[in-house]
């Protein structure tokens, strides 16, 4: 054990860290005093006579001792003499059972014991013990406030492609950032464990659904008497990735290589978004839960909050009393709510893992995720109903116990059966116009710019984009040419040799068609508005000089009021009430929160073959399930227009994402849970 004299609450603490469980536990003066004048070669007796001799304890506080050894033994700070058989055993099959479940889903997060790196640390730690003095601090915030800077001034441009960086091309490098930028993580940890002092024992890899991350074990740090050095050694990893993340801010933003500018980019994205949501994330055993654990002075965080949670829930419903302790209400409603969202975390954590590994190997995730659901729930309910009708702590409120066991375990099921779903159908949706015009290529050519802009009125016949060919114009003038040749030679045939002239006239003709046929699609190099009303999407004049092949899109021309308009499978319109007039309620994302209303006019079944909106589909991260080769939907498709009741929406606005939710029929939680989880498995099962 490694002793720590600490201070928590003004109060001068002990904290005794075990670096075989990874666990500290934290003891006051007199709790600590009692552990260690404890003789091991003593019966219980002679120690508490040796204690009450020493005025430790008075001669009638004996049941006071034996409960606070109790309490150590608990906590297996000591081993007592007499230890319950049936409570060992107990304890073994857990031990046992958790083992066979983390065999099926170890090698999610299986940790490799590589190297012992204290002599390495110790023999280099010279190097880098100037980043940990104040002066090099100050030069970190201005490099932090000024990378903060850049990024706040070209936010749009950090965030516009991050939807394509786990595009495939992107992957391999991903990976080794991510691996090398883990293992200089930790040599972060142990660098600042070695400064101040520490013992560095264990560095290997933790293998996260296939990818290695390295580990290093820095727990020394817990024996540091100062709180700042503890909390060094903690954030040690953050503060070398950031070492990373300043640099590569300013290739990124001001470099003239685009491939250096990629690579720095995704560095900034690792080094940056992925150590807030794991390191820095509370929620998980990682670095920010230390932290967080150290700065409330509560070591054993999640154990003691999953304590609390079960005490309360045990007191409330089924009456049992839960041990006194000092904890103060903010503390206590502290625990529930961090124990309550590590959980939630926690279980959704493991199933994304899952569906990261579904992605190449399909039915391999969708095996873990039922087999993490399963076991999870299912250990829980047997937890629960062993706790309820067999625990020795109901005993006396056996018959209040048994009925929170049937509430829990068959009610809850079969109320799930008959509620109905509590929220509406929730899906996405494209602003639209009562009248629209998509204007594609119909001769193809080289852009050669555009005669408008876009949010300009325009009227029928107006040109939008002038597109030039060449080949077109020449073939046009070698068409027109043979066609007056053609003329000539028929009229003096027609002069000459009349029936020879009726035999050359379909030669005649069809070199008039010919030439008909080029010269429209020579006039269509002009590309004009159909009918009277506002252009909403233009091609860029970035594609200047590009050749666009027929059916590229040029431009949207629209006319009316705005719409909204959603498409839904077979299977969503049949959960909701669809009849026209019926209210709904839609957000604009990137505006206010505030929700604005509108009405069904129109439900129909859609008329493209194509879907061409590929935002709403499972590709872009909707729900509608398309062949990504030929675009086209593997299932009915039915589109609804909806009318805003409010004036909220431009014509401008035209392809703009909305929120929608539709009124939902009757649907019962368990129905809508399955109906869900099927849906899934198709969808990741197409893909």
């Amino acid at each position: 054990l490694h002793t720590s004299r600490q201070v928590y609450q003004a109060n001068p603490v002990y904290v005794l860290h075990d670096p075989v469980s990874f666990r500290s536990h934290r003891l006051n003066v007199f709790q600590y005093r009692i552990l260690s004048a404890l003789n091991p070669d003593a019966t219980l007796g002679q120690n508490f006579q040796s204690l009450v001799d020493k005025q430790e304890f008075q001669a009638e506080e004996e049941s006071e001792f034996y409960d606070l050894l109790t309490s150590f033994s608990r906590l297996n700070l000591i081993v007592m003499p007499k230890q319950d058989g049936a409570k060992l055993y107990e304890q073994h099959l857990k031990i046992k059972s958790a083992r066979r479940r983390g065999k099926v889903l170890g090698f999610l997060f299986m940790q490799i014991p590589l190297v012992k790196p204290d002599a390495f640390l110790t023999r280099t730690v010279s190097r880098v013990s100037w980043l940990f003095t104040r002066t090099f601090f100050v030069f970190w915030f201005l490099g932090m406030a000024a990378a903060g800077f850049v990024i706040v001034s070209r936010f749009s441009d950090l965030v516009q492609p991050l939807n394509g960086i786990l595009a495939t091309k992107n992957l391999p490098f991903l990976w080794i950032a991510f691996v090398g930028l883990k293992i200089w993580h930790e040599l972060g940890h142990g660098y600042a464990c070695k400064v101040f002092g520490g013992f560095v024992p264990e560095m290997g890899t933790i293998l996260i659904a296939g990818t290695p991350a390295a580990y290093v074990a820095a727990s020394t740090a817990w024996s540091f008497p100062e709180r700042y050095k503890r909390l060094v050694v903690m954030c040690g990893g953050m503060f070398f990735e950031s070492l990373v993340f300043i640099p590569g801010v300013f290739i990124w933003a001001f470099s003239s290589s685009p491939m250096l500018s990629s690579c720095a980019y995704q560095l900034v994205i690792m080094a940056s978004l992925v150590t807030l949501l794991f390191n820095a994330n509370p929620l998980m055993k990682f670095d920010g839960y230390f932290i967080m654990s150290e700065l409330i002075g509560i070591q054993n965080l999640r154990p003691k909050a999953d304590a609390q949670i079960k005490s309360m829930l045990t007191s409330t419903f089924v009456g049992v009393r839960s041990r006194p302790n000092d904890d103060s209400l903010s503390t206590k409603t502290m625990l529930v709510i961090y124990g309550i969202s590590a959980t939630i975390y926690k279980f959704f954590l493991v199933i994304s893992i899952a569906i990261m590994v579904a992605i190449k190997f399909p039915l391999v995730g969708l095996g873990l995720a039922a087999f993490h659901v399963t076991t999870s729930v299912g250990t829980g309910v047997f937890k629960m109903a062993n706790y309820l009708l067999k625990s020795k702590e109901t005993e006396p409120v056996r018959g209040r116990a048994r009925l929170v066991a049937v509430a829990v375990l068959i009610g809850l099921p079969i109320l799930a059966c008959f509620v109905p779903v509590p929220f509406g159908v929730v899906t996405q949706g494209l602003v639209g116009a009562e009248t629209e015009h998509y204007i594609n290529v119909d001769s193809a050519g080289a852009f050669a710019g555009g005669m408008v802009q876009s949010g300009d009125e325009v009227v029928a016949r107006e040109p939008l984009v002038q597109l030039t060919n060449e080949r077109l114009q020449e073939r046009l003038m070698v068409a027109e040419a043979t066609l007056q040749a053609a003329l000539l030679r028929w009229q003096m045939l027609q002069n000459e040799d009349p029936t020879a002239a009726a035999h050359y006239q379909p030669e005649v003709t069809e070199l008039q068609q010919q030439v008909t046929e080029i010269s429209r699609r020579v006039e269509n190099l002009t590309v004009s508005a159909p009918e009277t009303g506002k252009v909403v999407q233009l091609i860029s004049e970035t594609n200047r000089g590009r050749f666009l092949d027929e059916g590229t899109r040029l431009a949207v021309v629209v006319d009316g009021r705005p719409v909204l308009r959603t498409w839904l499978n077979e299977e969503q319109l049949g959960s909701i009430e669809q009849r026209p007039g019926q209210e709904v309620s839609f957000r604009i994302p990137g505006r206010s929160m505030s929700t604005h209303a509108g009405r069904i006019i129109s439900v129909e079944p859609a008329a493209e073959s194509v879907f061409r909106h590929i935002a709403l589909t499972y590709v872009g991260g909707g729900e509608i399930l398309i062949n990504p080769s030929t675009g086209q939907p593997v299932e009915p498709v039915f589109q609804i227009d909806i009318e805003p009741t409010e004036d909220v929406l431009k014509l401008t606005e035209h392809g703009a994402r909305v929120n929608l939710r539709l009124p939902r029929r009757y649907e019962s939680v368990a129905a809508w849970t399955v109906r869900k989880c099927v849906r899934f498995v198709q969808q990741l099962l197409l893909a």
